[in-house]
């Protein structure tokens, strides 16, 4: 691996514990899923590489079929980060840490099971999930866009006016789930909404006690009910703001 693409790890690890501390505002955490195209992946890993520029952290995950066809360490290179998150150590926790999702590579195969619901999956899950929890989902919509001029430059770009109509149905049909979907030339806003406090209620303290949490970290400007402060006190859950 190369030095500058280690770096990003490190700089994760570090970046969480000066947080921690009360050296710095934590930045938006996203984790970007990446999956197998049949016309190639270079414009997401491009996207992904612009992002490391970003006032984000980063983290990668990627299917285990994407695995088959790619070593890791290929895959850790041409996204230049190599914070890199197994598929099997997805679960509720990462759901709860992440602010975001990003997709850097729509492919046919993802975006049909995202419209069918096909929870089987483990990524669809991940992104409905996070749907349903109000995370913020943004995609590359190259991969899925036909008049894209990657298709052109790739030479698939001469499919029937109904296979194409397809795609675009299927491009309007993910933005009404409330997945945004961006150009190679827009910037991906992972920046949580301002003005939108969230609430700490009593449930919220219950459900954190249900999952064997100890510490809650709650972003500042949120309304902490009284309800909710007892029973944080009353259970031993440290209420902390970030």
């Amino acid at each position: 691996m190369v030095k500058a693409v280690q770096s990003e790890m490190v700089k994760h690890t570090l970046q969480e514990i000066y947080h921690r501390g009360g050296g710095f505002p934590r930045k938006p955490y996203v984790l970007a899923l990446l999956t197998y195209h049949m016309i190639g992946m270079e414009p997401g890993f491009s996207y992904l590489k612009e992002m490391q520029k970003d006032t984000i952290t980063l983290r990668l995950t990627g299917e285990n079929s994407l695995l088959a066809k790619m070593e890791l360490r290929e895959l850790i290179k041409a996204a230049g980060n190599d914070d890199w998150i197994p598929q099997a150590c997805l679960g509720e926790e990462i759901l709860r840490e992440i602010d975001g999702i990003f997709l850097p590579i729509l492919s046919f195969s993802l975006v049909n099971d995202l419209l069918s619901l096909n929870e089987q999956r483990p990524f669809v899950r991940l992104i409905l999930e996070a749907l349903l929890k109000g995370k913020k989902i943004v995609a590359l919509k190259t991969g899925a866009d036909p008049h894209d001029p990657y298709w052109k430059m790739k030479g698939m770009d001469k499919g029937p006016a109904l296979l194409k109509r397809t795609m675009l149905q299927q491009l309007v049909q993910l933005k009404s789930m409330g997945i945004i979907l961006i150009s190679k030339n827009e910037k991906a806003d992972f920046k949580p909404e301002e003005n939108k406090k969230t609430v700490i209620s009593k449930e919220t303290i219950r459900n954190a006690h249900l999952h064997n949490q100890t510490e809650i970290r709650i972003q500042g400007g949120s309304i902490i009910t009284p309800l909710a402060r007892d029973m944080a006190k009353e259970l031993n859950i440290l209420l902390k703001t970030f």
